[in-house]
């Protein structure tokens, strides 16, 4: 698992757990409640990306399928739905000025519109590609 993909389980994982949402024997969902999860980002999987094209250097027949899985900025949060049996509707949006506070706004979005949802989880998820950007890696979450 990618780095991006381990900062969602576990940040994802203390919002559900501070939430009390998380049936403590299981790690699961207490119940069959639909919570989704929306993360926003300024760099999407691109740290993911630059790691996959430097196996691709050494030749196509040496890139590495497993990072080449991780290559896109939704599948961090599919691997934490996944992990936590989250059902509700998962997804990464871009955002550059405020993703923690755009992530919130497009969670209000959908539980306004789909009462069958319960909860939905969102934040900000992030690795710049350098740390010259002047930030190092976030991962934020809370429940909304």
């Amino acid at each position: 698992m990618d780095l991006l993909s381990r900062m969602a389980v576990i940040e994802v994982g203390r919002a559900l757990r501070d939430s009390d949402l998380l049936d403590k024997q299981t790690n699961k969902l207490h119940t069959a409640k639909i919570v989704g999860l929306v993360a926003a980002t300024r760099w999407g999987s691109l740290i993911t990306d630059l790691a996959f094209c430097e196996t691709l250097s050494q030749g196509p027949e040496l890139a590495s399928p497993t990072i080449f899985s991780y290559t896109l900025p939704n599948i961090a949060l599919a691997e934490a739905a996944s992990h936590f049996g989250l059902t509700g509707p998962v997804y990464s949006i871009f955002a550059k000025d405020n993703p923690f506070e755009e992530a919130r706004q497009e969670a209000l979005r959908w539980l306004s519109c789909q009462p069958e949802i319960s909860a939905m989880v969102s934040g900000q998820l992030d690795i710049p590609p350098s740390f010259e950007e002047g930030a190092g890696p976030v991962a934020r979450f809370h429940v909304v």
